[in-house]
């Protein structure tokens, strides 16, 4: 007897990333999001792991997996937060009871 696998990926997502890029991805409900080619196949070259791909698919998931009436996914970037000096190299976000605590105060 043979036997055929086949995966089923889901359906296909678009995204436009920090930067502006579109993208096409697939989100796989095991294996995760894959980016496709301009034909809907996996894409032979994947993003590289600092791609700003990965953090605009990660807050969409995040964030629930909002798709907008556009048909591109719908995400908010993480707010930006200050750090306070500490002394060498640590720091804490600026307002904690941390920072506050132990701030070093420049002239």
């Amino acid at each position: 007897m043979k036997i055929i696998h086949i995966s089923y990926g889901g359906p296909d997502r678009k995204i436009r990333d920090a930067s502006g890029k579109e993208w096409k991805f697939e989100m796989h409900p095991r294996f995760g999001p894959a980016a496709l080619d301009h034909q809907g196949e996996h894409a032979d070259s994947q993003p590289a792991p600092r791609s700003p791909f990965w953090s605009a698919v990660t807050l969409w998931t995040q964030q629930g997996g909002v798709i907008g009436p556009d048909g591109f996914c719908i995400w908010k970037p993480e707010p930006a937060f200050e750090l306070a000096h500490l002394g060498g190299r640590n720091y804490a976000i600026a307002g904690s009871a941390l920072a506050e605590k132990y701030r070093r105060f420049t002239p």
